[in-house]
């Protein structure tokens, strides 16, 4: 299959996408929570990011300010808070039992290693490794905190990132997290990994969605290999006219 880096830069790909899409920081939750709390507290868009695994922004979204606003986002009010109580706070982003405990052990590790100033002042491999160790604390979630909070490069990849590398022929079909992010960061540079990965979403959500996809519409349908597919088969299936 053909890559969209045979038409396209990163950087080129990255300015069309700017111009099209104008994700708003309200619609993510780790935005949502950098804006509101992560300059006093950096643990408040880890919780965040954990909440908002397996769902929508909008569901953790609801999740995080009830959180804020009924026990508080430090890892000291997370600690303190008792577990059923967690758990009823941040029913809105599902899988309580699961993000309550990872919630909890997150604190309490933080807490232990010398509080959230790790969370900003160690170094960003290290600081990669610890957060994996957490249990409930994947690829991603660390990923997502490191691009954001920190400006580390590396590129997280959700399902949207997957699906839009794939299709543009960056990798393989069956390629797993660790090569498509590394394409993706190779392709859009480190400098721009944050920025791309929301844009990604937001193409995602918007035009390469998993199932009908607007490709007609789609700003980068004229370099898009999978577009181009997708276009040349409705229209050699159209019906000719007369």
């Amino acid at each position: 299959m053909k890559s969209i880096a045979e038409k396209a830069s990163g950087e080129e790909v990255y300015k069309r996408l700017s111009r099209s899409l104008k994700p708003d920081w309200r619609d993510y939750v780790a935005l949502v929570a950098e804006r509101l709390d992560g300059d006093k507290h950096p643990f408040a868009v880890l919780a965040a990011i954990i909440l908002s695994q397996n769902t929508s922004d909008k569901n953790s979204i609801r999740a995080y300010m009830r959180l804020r606003e009924e026990i508080g986002v430090s890892p000291e009010d997370i600690l303190r808070a008792p577990l059923e109580r967690l758990k009823e706070v941040i029913r809105p982003a599902g899988l309580v039992n699961n993000k309550a405990m990872a919630l909890k052990e997150a604190a309490r590790r933080i807490i232990e290693a010398g509080g959230e100033k790790i969370l900003l002042e160690m170094p960003w491999r290290q600081l990669r490794e610890f957060l994996l160790s957490i249990p409930g604390v994947g690829e991603k979630t660390a990923d997502v905190f490191l691009q954001l909070v920190r400006r580390a490069p590396v590129f997280a990849v959700d399902t949207h990132a997957a699906r839009i590398a794939k299709r543009w022929g960056l990798v393989h079909e069956k390629a797993g997290y660790k090569e498509i992010s590394k394409a993706l960061l190779e392709f859009f540079g480190p400098e721009r990994s944050e920025e791309a990965h929301r844009l990604l979403i937001a193409l995602g959500r918007t035009y390469c969605r998993a199932r009908n996809p607007r490709c007609e519409e789609c700003p980068l349908r004229d370099i898009c290999p999978y577009a181009e597919k997708v276009l040349a088969a409705k229209k050699g299936s159209s019906p000719s006219r007369s």
